[in-house]
Protein backbone atom coordinates (compact mmCIF):
# COMPACT_ATOMS: atom_id res chain seq x y z
CA UNK A 1 0.00 0.00 0.00
CA UNK A 2 1.32 3.42 -0.99
CA UNK A 3 1.06 5.86 2.08
CA UNK A 4 -1.06 8.34 0.38
CA UNK A 5 -4.01 5.23 0.25
CA UNK A 6 -3.85 5.43 4.19
CA UNK A 7 -6.63 7.55 5.66
CA UNK A 8 -6.27 10.49 7.92
CA UNK A 9 -5.63 10.86 10.78
CA UNK A 10 -2.85 8.08 10.82
CA UNK A 11 0.04 7.27 13.13
CA UNK A 12 2.91 6.36 10.77
CA UNK A 13 6.39 5.03 11.79
CA UNK A 14 9.16 5.42 9.78
CA UNK A 15 11.09 2.00 10.05
CA UNK A 16 14.57 2.76 8.77
CA UNK A 17 14.62 5.27 11.91
CA UNK A 18 13.37 2.88 14.06
CA UNK A 19 15.58 0.12 13.38
CA UNK A 20 18.43 2.63 13.75
CA UNK A 21 17.61 3.92 17.30
CA UNK A 22 16.86 0.29 17.94
CA UNK A 23 19.57 -0.97 17.04
CA UNK A 24 22.14 2.10 19.04
CA UNK A 25 20.13 1.20 22.44
CA UNK A 26 20.72 -2.11 21.96
CA UNK A 27 24.71 -1.71 21.18
CA UNK A 28 25.14 0.76 23.98
CA UNK A 29 23.50 -1.11 26.61
CA UNK A 30 25.84 -3.78 25.55
CA UNK A 31 28.98 -2.10 25.55
CA UNK A 32 28.11 -0.19 28.60
CA UNK A 33 27.12 -3.65 30.30
CA UNK A 34 24.13 -2.59 31.97
CA UNK A 35 20.99 -4.36 31.30
CA UNK A 36 17.88 -3.17 29.05
CA UNK A 37 14.14 -3.28 30.06
CA UNK A 38 12.68 -1.41 27.64
CA UNK A 39 9.42 0.41 29.17
CA UNK A 40 6.24 -0.61 27.19
CA UNK A 41 4.35 2.20 27.86
CA UNK A 42 5.14 3.85 25.18
CA UNK A 43 4.35 1.77 22.24
CA UNK A 44 2.18 -0.57 24.02
CA UNK A 45 2.74 -3.40 20.56
CA UNK A 46 3.81 -6.57 21.41
CA UNK A 47 5.93 -7.03 18.46
CA UNK A 48 7.96 -4.03 18.91
CA UNK A 49 8.88 -5.56 22.61
CA UNK A 50 9.61 -8.79 21.28
CA UNK A 51 11.67 -7.11 18.45
CA UNK A 52 13.69 -5.07 21.65
CA UNK A 53 13.99 -8.54 23.56
CA UNK A 54 15.48 -10.13 19.92
CA UNK A 55 17.81 -7.34 19.89
CA UNK A 56 19.02 -7.89 23.83
CA UNK A 57 16.85 -6.65 25.93
CA UNK A 58 16.56 -8.85 29.12
CA UNK A 59 12.49 -8.04 29.45
CA UNK A 60 10.39 -5.44 29.37
CA UNK A 61 8.88 -2.99 31.79
CA UNK A 62 5.03 -2.16 32.46
CA UNK A 63 2.83 0.37 34.71
CA UNK A 64 -0.25 -1.71 34.95
CA UNK A 65 -0.77 -5.48 34.96
CA UNK A 66 -3.12 -4.86 31.78
CA UNK A 67 -0.56 -4.02 29.92
CA UNK A 68 1.42 -6.83 31.27
CA UNK A 69 -1.28 -9.68 30.47
CA UNK A 70 -1.24 -8.59 26.67
CA UNK A 71 2.34 -8.87 26.61
CA UNK A 72 3.00 -12.09 28.36
CA UNK A 73 0.24 -13.28 25.79
CA UNK A 74 2.52 -12.72 23.13
CA UNK A 75 5.19 -14.68 24.51
CA UNK A 76 7.33 -11.40 27.07
CA UNK A 77 8.54 -13.93 29.73
CA UNK A 78 10.36 -11.60 31.96
CA UNK A 79 7.61 -8.84 33.43
CA UNK A 80 8.65 -6.03 35.86
CA UNK A 81 6.03 -4.14 37.31
CA UNK A 82 7.51 -0.04 37.59
CA UNK A 83 3.97 1.11 39.79
CA UNK A 84 3.26 0.40 43.22
CA UNK A 85 0.12 -1.71 43.27
CA UNK A 86 -2.35 -1.76 46.48
CA UNK A 87 -5.24 -3.24 45.16
CA UNK A 88 -5.96 -7.06 45.86
CA UNK A 89 -8.12 -7.92 43.09
CA UNK A 90 -4.73 -6.40 40.81
CA UNK A 91 -2.30 -7.59 42.44
CA UNK A 92 -3.82 -11.11 41.98
CA UNK A 93 -4.52 -10.29 37.69
CA UNK A 94 -0.38 -9.75 37.97
CA UNK A 95 0.93 -12.65 39.52
CA UNK A 96 -1.32 -14.96 37.20
CA UNK A 97 1.28 -14.80 34.81
CA UNK A 98 3.39 -16.43 37.06
CA UNK A 99 2.75 -19.33 35.44
CA UNK A 100 4.35 -18.40 31.96
CA UNK A 101 6.55 -14.97 33.12
CA UNK A 102 9.02 -13.70 35.49
CA UNK A 103 7.58 -11.60 37.55
CA UNK A 104 8.87 -8.53 39.72
CA UNK A 105 7.29 -5.19 40.82
CA UNK A 106 8.82 -2.18 42.87
CA UNK A 107 6.87 -0.89 45.52
CA UNK A 108 7.29 2.35 48.30
CA UNK A 109 5.28 0.91 51.37
CA UNK A 110 5.00 -2.07 53.41
CA UNK A 111 0.86 -2.02 52.38
CA UNK A 112 1.65 -2.52 49.02
CA UNK A 113 4.63 -5.43 49.62
CA UNK A 114 2.16 -6.86 51.61
CA UNK A 115 -0.60 -6.72 48.89
CA UNK A 116 1.91 -8.61 46.73
CA UNK A 117 3.23 -11.04 48.69
CA UNK A 118 0.12 -11.85 49.83
CA UNK A 119 -1.09 -13.04 46.21
CA UNK A 120 2.08 -14.36 45.59
CA UNK A 121 1.76 -16.31 48.43
CA UNK A 122 -1.70 -17.61 47.56
CA UNK A 123 0.04 -18.78 44.04
CA UNK A 124 3.39 -20.14 45.53
CA UNK A 125 5.75 -17.73 43.30
CA UNK A 126 8.52 -15.94 45.28
CA UNK A 127 7.89 -12.58 43.97
CA UNK A 128 11.02 -10.27 43.98
CA UNK A 129 10.50 -6.59 45.24
CA UNK A 130 11.80 -3.98 44.49
CA UNK A 131 12.21 -0.47 47.18
CA UNK A 132 11.45 2.43 45.35
CA UNK A 133 14.02 5.40 46.21
CA UNK A 134 12.54 9.01 45.10
CA UNK A 135 15.54 10.60 43.82
CA UNK A 136 14.34 13.84 43.24
CA UNK A 137 11.21 13.74 40.79
CA UNK A 138 9.14 13.70 43.74
CA UNK A 139 6.48 11.78 42.39
CA UNK A 140 6.66 7.77 44.38
CA UNK A 141 9.29 6.65 46.47
CA UNK A 142 11.06 6.32 50.04
CA UNK A 143 12.86 9.13 51.26
CA UNK A 144 15.99 8.16 52.73
CA UNK A 145 18.17 5.40 53.15
CA UNK A 146 16.59 4.84 56.76
CA UNK A 147 13.16 4.26 55.36
CA UNK A 148 14.46 2.03 52.27
CA UNK A 149 16.36 -0.38 54.81
CA UNK A 150 13.23 -0.36 56.98
CA UNK A 151 11.07 -1.36 53.84
CA UNK A 152 13.98 -4.00 52.50
CA UNK A 153 13.85 -5.79 55.58
CA UNK A 154 10.19 -5.89 56.34
CA UNK A 155 9.74 -7.14 52.59
CA UNK A 156 12.21 -10.07 53.59
CA UNK A 157 10.21 -11.12 55.69
CA UNK A 158 6.96 -11.42 53.84
CA UNK A 159 5.99 -15.21 52.40
CA UNK A 160 5.42 -15.30 49.08
CA UNK A 161 8.34 -12.17 48.75
CA UNK A 162 12.38 -11.26 49.01
CA UNK A 163 13.88 -7.95 48.10
CA UNK A 164 14.61 -8.03 44.96
CA UNK A 165 16.95 -4.82 44.67
CA UNK A 166 16.34 -0.73 44.67
CA UNK A 167 14.08 0.74 41.43
CA UNK A 168 14.25 4.58 40.99
CA UNK A 169 13.25 6.88 37.94
CA UNK A 170 15.19 10.43 37.49
CA UNK A 171 12.33 11.97 35.53
CA UNK A 172 13.01 15.23 37.04
CA UNK A 173 16.29 15.17 34.74
CA UNK A 174 14.70 15.78 31.62
CA UNK A 175 16.66 19.33 31.41
CA UNK A 176 19.64 20.83 29.89
CA UNK A 177 22.73 19.19 30.56
CA UNK A 178 23.91 21.98 33.00
CA UNK A 179 20.98 20.95 35.05
CA UNK A 180 21.72 17.37 34.87
CA UNK A 181 25.13 17.78 36.23
CA UNK A 182 23.88 19.68 38.88
CA UNK A 183 20.92 16.81 39.74
CA UNK A 184 23.53 13.58 38.84
CA UNK A 185 25.09 13.29 42.10
CA UNK A 186 22.21 13.79 44.27
CA UNK A 187 20.64 11.05 42.58
CA UNK A 188 23.71 9.38 43.16
CA UNK A 189 23.84 10.17 46.74
CA UNK A 190 20.54 8.86 47.21
CA UNK A 191 21.19 5.86 45.77
CA UNK A 192 24.72 5.23 47.38
CA UNK A 193 23.30 5.73 50.57
CA UNK A 194 20.71 3.31 50.50
CA UNK A 195 22.74 1.11 48.94
CA UNK A 196 25.25 1.17 51.26
CA UNK A 197 22.84 0.63 54.29
CA UNK A 198 21.34 -1.99 52.94
CA UNK A 199 24.41 -3.84 52.20
CA UNK A 200 25.23 -3.24 55.67
CA UNK A 201 22.60 -4.76 57.21
CA UNK A 202 23.39 -7.99 55.84
CA UNK A 203 21.25 -7.88 52.35
CA UNK A 204 22.14 -8.50 49.15
CA UNK A 205 21.23 -5.68 46.22
CA UNK A 206 20.91 -7.76 42.96
CA UNK A 207 18.71 -5.23 40.98
CA UNK A 208 19.21 -1.56 40.46
CA UNK A 209 16.95 -0.43 38.40
CA UNK A 210 16.46 3.11 36.77
CA UNK A 211 17.30 5.64 34.09
CA UNK A 212 14.49 7.16 31.27
CA UNK A 213 15.17 7.74 27.90
CA UNK A 214 16.67 11.38 28.11
CA UNK A 215 19.42 9.65 30.07
CA UNK A 216 19.67 7.01 28.54
CA UNK A 217 22.95 7.46 26.77
CA UNK A 218 24.57 8.74 30.14
CA UNK A 219 23.78 5.97 32.29
CA UNK A 220 27.17 4.82 32.90
CA UNK A 221 27.60 7.63 34.69
CA UNK A 222 24.52 6.16 37.69
CA UNK A 223 25.88 4.92 41.01
CA UNK A 224 25.23 0.84 41.00
CA UNK A 225 22.88 1.28 38.11
CA UNK A 226 22.15 -2.53 36.75
CA UNK A 227 19.55 -1.97 34.15
CA UNK A 228 17.96 0.43 32.37
CA UNK A 229 14.06 1.26 31.11
CA UNK A 230 13.70 3.71 28.89
CA UNK A 231 10.77 3.85 26.61
CA UNK A 232 10.45 6.46 24.16
CA UNK A 233 13.79 6.29 22.38
CA UNK A 234 12.75 3.77 19.74
CA UNK A 235 10.52 6.63 18.67
CA UNK A 236 11.33 9.90 20.36
CA UNK A 237 9.18 12.87 19.98
CA UNK A 238 8.81 16.59 19.91
CA UNK A 239 9.68 17.16 23.66
CA UNK A 240 12.98 15.26 23.20
CA UNK A 241 13.68 17.14 20.12
CA UNK A 242 13.27 20.49 21.81
CA UNK A 243 15.28 19.25 25.17
CA UNK A 244 18.02 18.42 23.19
CA UNK A 245 17.93 14.48 23.59
CA UNK A 246 16.94 13.31 20.17
CA UNK A 247 17.39 14.54 16.94
CA UNK A 248 14.74 15.13 14.85
CA UNK A 249 15.99 12.72 12.03
CA UNK A 250 16.18 10.02 15.29
CA UNK A 251 12.33 10.57 15.71
CA UNK A 252 10.20 7.56 13.96
CA UNK A 253 6.75 8.34 14.72
CA UNK A 254 4.41 10.98 12.92
CA UNK A 255 0.82 11.41 12.88
CA UNK A 256 -0.37 12.06 9.43
CA UNK A 257 -3.33 14.44 8.98
CA UNK A 258 -5.29 16.65 6.53
CA UNK A 259 -6.01 20.02 5.98
CA UNK A 260 -10.28 20.45 5.98
CA UNK A 261 -10.07 24.38 6.40
CA UNK A 262 -8.28 27.41 5.19
CA UNK A 263 -11.52 30.05 5.55
CA UNK A 264 -10.33 32.02 8.45
CA UNK A 265 -7.03 34.28 7.71
CA UNK A 266 -4.07 33.06 8.68
CA UNK A 267 -5.60 29.70 10.25
CA UNK A 268 -5.56 26.28 9.05
CA UNK A 269 -7.42 23.55 10.36
CA UNK A 270 -6.47 19.46 10.22
CA UNK A 271 -8.54 16.66 11.10
CA UNK A 272 -6.29 15.94 13.83
CA UNK A 273 -7.49 16.91 17.41
CA UNK A 274 -7.69 16.17 20.71
CA UNK A 275 -8.86 12.73 20.06
CA UNK A 276 -6.24 12.49 17.64
CA UNK A 277 -2.78 14.09 20.02
CA UNK A 278 -2.14 14.38 23.37
CA UNK A 279 -2.81 17.86 24.85
CA UNK A 280 0.55 17.05 26.60
CA UNK A 281 2.27 20.27 26.87
CA UNK A 282 5.52 21.16 25.61
CA UNK A 283 7.96 20.61 28.93
CA UNK A 284 11.32 21.97 27.21
CA UNK A 285 11.71 25.17 25.40
CA UNK A 286 9.56 27.68 24.63
CA UNK A 287 6.30 25.55 25.90
CA UNK A 288 4.31 26.70 23.09
CA UNK A 289 1.72 24.22 20.92
CA UNK A 290 0.81 20.79 20.80
CA UNK A 291 3.28 19.65 17.87
CA UNK A 292 5.56 19.97 14.77
CA UNK A 293 4.35 20.50 11.15
CA UNK A 294 7.05 18.92 9.96
CA UNK A 295 6.56 20.80 6.27
CA UNK A 296 6.39 24.16 8.16
CA UNK A 297 8.56 25.02 11.00
CA UNK A 298 6.76 28.37 11.24
CA UNK A 299 3.31 27.04 11.76
CA UNK A 300 2.52 26.84 15.24
CA UNK A 301 -0.09 24.09 16.10
CA UNK A 302 -1.86 26.14 18.96
CA UNK A 303 -4.85 24.70 19.81
CA UNK A 304 -6.97 21.30 19.81
CA UNK A 305 -10.86 20.81 19.29
CA UNK A 306 -12.26 17.21 19.52
CA UNK A 307 -11.47 16.42 15.87
CA UNK A 308 -9.85 20.09 14.95
CA UNK A 309 -6.21 20.52 14.77
CA UNK A 310 -5.33 24.28 15.14
CA UNK A 311 -2.57 26.00 13.60
CA UNK A 312 -1.50 29.63 13.46
CA UNK A 313 0.26 30.14 10.05
CA UNK A 314 0.41 34.09 10.51
CA UNK A 315 4.54 33.35 10.30
CA UNK A 316 4.41 30.82 7.63
CA UNK A 317 5.76 31.71 4.14
CA UNK A 318 3.37 28.67 2.23
CA UNK A 319 0.20 28.34 0.83
CA UNK A 320 -2.12 25.32 2.61
CA UNK A 321 -3.90 23.89 0.03
CA UNK A 322 -7.49 22.18 1.24
CA UNK A 323 -6.89 17.80 0.63
CA UNK A 324 -3.08 18.62 1.31
CA UNK A 325 -1.59 15.93 4.61
CA UNK A 326 0.73 17.29 6.58
CA UNK A 327 3.32 15.25 8.98
CA UNK A 328 3.44 16.09 12.49
CA UNK A 329 5.49 15.47 15.11
CA UNK A 330 3.36 14.94 18.37
CA UNK A 331 4.64 16.23 21.78
CA UNK A 332 4.44 12.90 23.45
CA UNK A 333 4.82 9.74 21.60
CA UNK A 334 3.14 7.85 24.82
CA UNK A 335 -0.26 9.25 24.96
CA UNK A 336 -0.72 9.87 21.56
CA UNK A 337 0.20 6.32 20.83
CA UNK A 338 -2.44 5.17 23.33
CA UNK A 339 -5.50 7.06 21.39
CA UNK A 340 -4.63 5.23 18.36
CA UNK A 341 -5.66 1.46 16.98
CA UNK A 342 -3.22 1.14 15.04
CA UNK A 343 0.12 2.12 13.79
CA UNK A 344 1.75 1.86 10.10
CA UNK A 345 5.46 1.04 9.77
CA UNK A 346 6.89 2.68 6.49
CA UNK A 347 9.88 2.53 4.54
CA UNK A 348 9.79 5.34 1.99
CA UNK A 349 6.48 5.70 0.69
CA UNK A 350 5.17 2.17 1.39
CA UNK A 351 3.87 0.76 3.62
CA UNK A 352 5.34 -2.19 4.94
CA UNK A 353 3.48 -3.22 8.22
CA UNK A 354 0.95 -2.95 10.42
CA UNK A 355 0.76 -3.21 14.10
CA UNK A 356 -2.53 -3.46 16.53
CA UNK A 357 -1.86 -0.95 19.75
CA UNK A 358 -2.88 -4.16 21.67
CA UNK A 359 -1.98 -2.81 24.93
CA UNK A 360 -3.65 0.86 24.33
CA UNK A 361 -6.24 1.47 26.84
CA UNK A 362 -4.75 -0.86 29.32
CA UNK A 363 -4.79 1.13 32.25
CA UNK A 364 -5.64 -0.68 34.87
Amino acid sequence: MHISELDTPSVVVDLDVLERNLDRMAAYSAKAGIKLRPHIKTHKTPELALRQVALGAVGIAAAKPGEAAIMAAAGLDDIFIAYPIVAPHKAEAFLALSDTARLSISVDSLEAAECMAKASDARGYDLPILVELDVGFGRCGVQNASAAIELAQQIEKLPGAHFGGLMYYPGHMMVPIEQQNIFLPRVNAAVESAYEAITKAGLTVPVVSGGSTPMAYRSEEFSHLTEIRPGMYLLNDRNLVVGGFAALEECALSVITTVVSNAVPNRVIHDGGSKTFSSDRLLTGDHIGHGLVLQDSDAIFYGLSEEHGHLDVTKSTRTYRLGERLRILPNHVCATINMHDTLYGVRGDQVETVWTVAARGRVQ
